[in-house]
């Protein structure tokens, strides 16, 4: 054995067979710019939201909470690089290491002494300097597993007792350990993950409405089964209500949409200027993480909030369309499952501070101060520009979409669209120069372009 192959022993798992490599092209470079402006779009405002609160915390100074944003940031770029060098075919092989991984630390995170509780809720398990938080990497495990065991399954997936039952029963675990903490932000964008990604495996319509309807009664049900999240219920039915506690001493849940209400009506259209908020000064709550983006909306108005929605979408739209032209059924549905990921959470975030839903605390994506969080959505975002470097051209997409082999998406019956895409270009290497000319032309016994 060579030196170089005993070297790299240790480290197989990671390597990509000779035979199995592909021919790579340039990684989509707008979703890429998008994801960049974002992040540094994103550390400005956490300086600017979190300088008020670092003066007056004791031993800290304004600039506290921006070097440790920075340092995660760090660590989720440094991550996504790794992420983007690797073949995402080579996630597949620890899939299943990683849920495994993902059930113990949100078991772990639940065992007093190990488990660290901040604001009432026991979410983070720390290591060394470091706070991490598991449901952050629940997602991320949940997007690869899901994507190799759907890939995996193929149609049988279709089945009752063979897709929907064990999906239902590996959904339900994930969320019921997330709200145990309790956080049922993030067992909503666990759930949106499931779901999104059961829906392009396949599934059929009445499975899917039967999954959506028993997760929002199981939403409901767990949204009424604690008071305070029945008081957050009836505060968005009545947004006006429970400003103060009973006695008028303490502040009321209704304290930070109030807040958050006169933090975007004073910004206005275009805002009161950068750094110039004034109800960041300990007015607004969490102002750097959770409120982030009321905090926008006061320094630069309704154009900056719609700014940030338009970088979402956009986001989203090279995501969707990056799971389009994926190669193979485990990368569409693997680019499916992180988009979904940063949309839904976004979609909460933003909902919730602007009183379009019941307000839930969870990070804006890119936005929100650092952590764990930001560290593995960046990671998540290697993962999907390595699936960006193997996307197929337009044209052999749209050659595989004409086939009748293709479900009624683009994403359904993948892999049969990727065998009738290879079988089409194999027809083309036997097909003469020239055979390609103008006006339509016998291609293979069928009637080609």
């Amino acid at each position: 054995m060579s030196l170089r192959a005993l070297l790299a022993q240790p480290f197989s798992i990671f390597l990509t067979p000779p035979g199995e490599r592909r021919r790579l092209h340039q990684p989509d470079w707008w979703f890429l710019a998008t994801l960049l402006v974002l992040v540094m779009f994103g550390t400005v405002m956490v300086f600017s939201a979190s300088f008020a609160l670092g003066v007056r915390q004791p031993g800290s100074n304004g600039y506290s909470y921006l070097v440790r944003h920075l340092m995660w940031l760090a660590v989720g770029l440094a991550g996504m690089t790794v992420a983007y060098s690797i073949d995402y075919r080579v996630w597949r092989r620890v899939s299943l290491l990683g849920m495994l991984l993902a059930l113990g630390l949100l078991g772990l995170v639940l065992v007093p002494g190990i488990g660290v509780e901040i604001w009432g809720a026991q979410r983070w398990i720390r290591f060394g300097p470091l706070l991490v938080q598991p449901a952050e990497v629940a997602k991320l495990a949940l997007v690869v597993y899901l994507a190799d065991w759907l890939a995996r399954k193929g149609a049988r997936v279709r089945q009752f007792s063979y897709g929907f039952v064990p999906f239902t029963l590996l959904i339900g675990l994930l969320v019921g350990l997330v709200m145990l903490q309790p956080d049922l932000g993030s067992s909503i964008v666990l759930a949106a993950i499931g779901i999104s990604m059961f829906f392009v495996a396949g599934v059929p319509l009445f499975q899917f409405a039967l999954l959506v309807l028993s997760g929002a009664a199981a939403l409901l049900l767990l949204a009424l089964s604690a008071p305070y999240r029945r008081d957050r219920l009836l505060l968005f039915l009545s947004p006006d209500r429970d400003l103060l506690d009973p006695e008028g001493k303490l502040l009321g849940l209704g304290w930070q949409i109030a807040q958050a209400r006169l933090a975007f009506g004073s910004g206005g259209l275009f805002g009161v200027g950068l750094g110039a908020s004034r109800q960041k000064f300990l007015w607004l709550f969490a102002a750097h993480s959770d409120a982030i983006y009321a905090v926008i909306g006061e320094e630069l108005g309704l154009v900056g909030c719609l700014f940030v929605i338009g970088l979402y979408l956009f986001l989203a739209w090279r995501g969707y369309r990056i799971a389009c032209r994926a190669p193979d059924s485990f990368g569409a549905l693997l680019a499916v499952g992180i988009t979904t990921w940063v949309l839904g959470q976004a979609a909460i975030n933003i909902g919730g501070i602007t009183s379009t839903i019941p307000f839930t605390g969870i990070p804006l994506p890119f936005l929100s101060y650092g952590g764990s969080s930001l560290a593995v959505t960046l990671t998540a975002m290697g993962v999907l520009l390595n699936i960006s470097r193997a996307t197929l051209p337009t044209r052999e997409v749209a050659l595989g979409k004409q086939g009748s082999l293709v479900g009624r998406t683009g994403f359904h019956s993948r892999a049969a669209s990727e065998l009738a895409v290879n079988d089409l270009l194999a027809r083309r290497k036997r097909v003469p120069q020239g055979a390609f000319g103008r006006g339509r032309r016998r291609w293979g016994g069928r009637t080609g372009p």
